[in-house]
């Protein structure tokens, strides 16, 4: 029986953490709205947006480590020398990074919302509705990513890894937010998966049949 690896399950934490702080920071101004009403929330609201800050920063701590286990999967998945595990890590950091200059921006709003000038706030209040597109992408990528090394590879099965190419399509649709929060569901699946699947035996890549070097 394979050793089961904990740390194959920080996928569910990330996201675990992700969904709580988006959910402590509750709805946000719109882009448009005015500058003494952004001034207004973030003075009343101080206490639950520094929480959330803290919580969706501190996602990025397991998503580091989950995009390390899956490149460390996918290289032993992946039979000959492939980019893939490299990609997918390099996705994860960007997508933590990511995530940090989006934190940085509601940051500023939260702490100098109300000592700056209302026209400050509506600009950073509008740069921040926006500032998804800081991390999107590159979650995105990590998410195809993965999805390649299972469909070319051993790391997980097949159809997982055609469901991720579907939900990168659609990220660039208007079904882009719904494809968004499957992805959480996804990225959830696959930790779980390889959690009970255990770890891998070092050097043994044995082939799909769609298998190939990337």
């Amino acid at each position: 029986m394979k050793r089961r690896d904990l740390i194959a399950l920080t996928g569910v934490l990330f996201v675990a953490l992700l969904v709580a702080g988006f959910l402590v920071g509750g709805d946000t101004p719109d882009g448009d709205t005015a500058g003494a009403k952004v001034v207004a929330h973030y003075k009343d609201n101080e206490t639950q947006n520094i929480i959330a800050i803290f919580l969706i920063a501190l996602s990025t701590v397991p998503l580091l480590f989950f995009a390390s286990t899956l490149r460390e999967r996918a290289r032993v998945a992946l039979s000959g020398r492939s980019v893939i595990p490299n990609f997918i890590l390099v996705a994860g950091v960007l997508t933590a990074a990511g995530i940090f200059a989006s934190g940085v921006i509601h940051l500023a709003l939260t702490d100098l919302g109300d000592e700056i000038q209302p026209s400050a706030a509506q600009a950073l209040n509008a740069l921040d509705n926006d500032s998804w597109i800081a991390f999107a992408p590159p979650a995105v990528m990590f998410v195809v990513g993965t999805g390649l090394a299972a469909i070319r590879g051993t790391l997980l099965p097949t159809w997982l890894g055609w469901v991720a190419v579907v939900l990168f399509v659609l990220q660039f649709t208007p079904a882009g937010f719904f494809a968004g929060l499957l992805a959480l569901v996804w990225i959830i699946t696959v930790s779980v998966m390889l959690y009970l699947r255990g770890e891998p035996a070092e050097g043994v890549a044995s082939q799909s049949p769609m298998a190939s070097p990337g």
